[in-house]
């Protein structure tokens, strides 16, 4: 009698071995791009948040860049410093002047829409963001903005008032 040897079928190997590069590969490549994908993710909202502050801010200076409507300057007035760095912007409704004020205070970014002259505390603003500091500098038409985000990212950037002349009392 004569013995079978068994056969090995080197076919169904190669195609095992073949499909399971394949798959180590694919894996690989989806891991890759995952990565690369939440990195990107993480830089656009990192520079998003770090300018989205001053976007505001420079996106209201626009809207009201009027002769004298746009004033840096502290909380009450801006004459007075107080600690608190304001954005003012001026605006005249049905014959009554009215203040919008911007102004960083107990860690948000606040904006409060009232009568000029208004005495009133800064807590009665609304917050829009959270944040760890907002200043203003003004020479002359310049107004220059510093936010430091909620992560403590810090973003410039400068507006110019292009109808100013005179600054507002």
């Amino acid at each position: 009698m004569k013995m079978k040897l068994p056969k090995h079928n080197m076919d169904g190997v190669f195609i095992l071995l073949l499909f399971a590069v394949f798959a180590i590969t694919v894996v690989s490549v989806l891991a890759l791009g995952a990565t690369s994908y939440k990195n990107l993710v993480q830089r656009d909202d990192d520079a998003y948040n770090r300018r989205i502050i001053t976007s505001y801010v420079t996106a209201k200076i626009r809207n009201h860049d009027e002769n004298g409507a746009v004033v840096a300057g502290g909380f009450t007035t801006p004459q007075e410093k107080d600690g608190i760095e304001t954005l003012h912007f001026y605006q005249m409704i049905d014959e009554e002047r009215f203040d919008l004020r911007i102004y960083f205070y107990n860690g948000y970014i606040y904006e409060l829409f009232t009568l000029a002259d208004n005495e009133i505390e800064p807590e009665a603003g609304n917050p829009i963001m959270e944040a760890q500091g907002l200043s203003f500098e003004q020479t002359g038409s310049l107004i220059r903005i510093t936010a430091i985000d909620a992560k403590g990212r810090k973003g410039t950037a400068a507006a110019a008032i292009r109808s100013s002349g005179e600054v507002a009392p």
